[in-house]
């Protein structure tokens, strides 16, 4: 990590082209659907830009979690110890992406975005409490950090797409990704030494447990689109009710998206987040971990 990345001013605002797709398609749930061809072209383009700001909200929630209670711990864990000053290089980091997305969001949905950073993104009040606990001891619940892991790994072949379809988006939207992924690589970095040392000393029932937590957390909240995904299309529907006869479809193709291992494997796969899944291998209790992240079979249980 360098230093000289804690400039916010890197990222520089000017007029959002609202003409312009914000993603690729193939980053975007609706696109591997059969209902996104009957939508008109000026529907899949709002409703590209509607999911990039929930595409980006899980940026938000997570760096926002690092900067926030996981890598302050694992500073005073690691006081005293070389490492302690990369993680606080990695802090600054984080909270000027937060702040780079947001102004962009601002700048793209003023009106979504006047008071508030998560419009789309949430997830129950229990479901956050036990998040908050754990990530608050991020040495007995090191499961937090393949969580960043294996996200911010994935941010890398997504900016890889973004960038090689720059022409055709809008040029805030390209410029973020790069400056982002510049970064991540070498978050992905600090997040693997964490749980190489980390890992290793949980206990066996511990390590079941954060494995368990992992996956089942990412299944649920930054996988297959559920809450966030749905929220996008009932915006666009307020924007364009002409598509409100559509949305019984729209919410059964959506959900099936989640049994399906062509889509779910354009998230999470060795092919897209080789480090993280090399990683995984060195733990017996992780060596499936790409098979978990597949659709269950009827009646089994993680």
């Amino acid at each position: 990590m360098n230093p000289t990345t804690l400039d916010p001013a890197r990222f520089r605002l000017g007029v959002v082209d609202k003409s312009r797709r914000f993603l690729p398609e193939s980053l975007t749930p609706l696109a591997h659907t059969s209902v996104y061809a009957v939508l008109s072209p000026a529907v899949r383009l709002r409703y590209n830009q509607l999911f990039a700001s929930a595409y980006h909200e899980q940026f938000i929630y997570l760096e926002s979690m690092l900067a926030g209670p996981i890598l302050p711990a694992l500073m005073r864990h690691y006081a005293g110890d070389p490492l302690a000053e990369r993680l606080r290089i990695f802090q600054a980091e984080e909270r000027i992406h937060s702040h780079w997305f947001h102004l962009l969001h601002r700048a793209s949905e003023p009106a979504l975005y006047a008071d508030n950073r998560h419009v789309f993104v949430s997830s129950p009040r229990l479901a956050q409490r036990i998040f908050d606990g754990c990530a608050r001891r991020p040495a007995a619940f090191p499961f937090v950090l393949w969580l960043a892991m294996i996200i911010e790994e994935r941010t890398l072949p997504a900016s890889r797409e973004i960038i090689r379809e720059a022409d055709s988006l809008e040029p805030h939207y390209v410029a973020l990704h790069r400056l982002h992924a510049a970064d991540e690589a070498g978050h992905v970095s600090c997040d693997a030494e964490l749980i190489r040392r980390l890992w290793p000393a949980l206990s066996p029932a511990g390590r079941l447990l954060n494995r368990w937590l992992f996956v089942t957390l990412l299944r649920e909240f930054f996988q297959a689109p559920k809450r966030a995904g749905w929220a996008v299309v009932l915006q666009l529907a307020r924007e364009h009710p002409e598509i409100t006869p559509l949305l019984p479809r729209l919410r059964r193709e959506i959900n099936a998206l989640g049994s399906r291992a062509d889509y779910l494997g354009t998230l999470y796969s060795r092919a897209r987040e080789p480090r993280t899944f090399a990683l995984a291998d060195r733990f017996r209790e992780l060596r499936r971990l790409e098979q978990d992240l597949l659709p269950a079979p009827a009646g089994h249980t993680l």
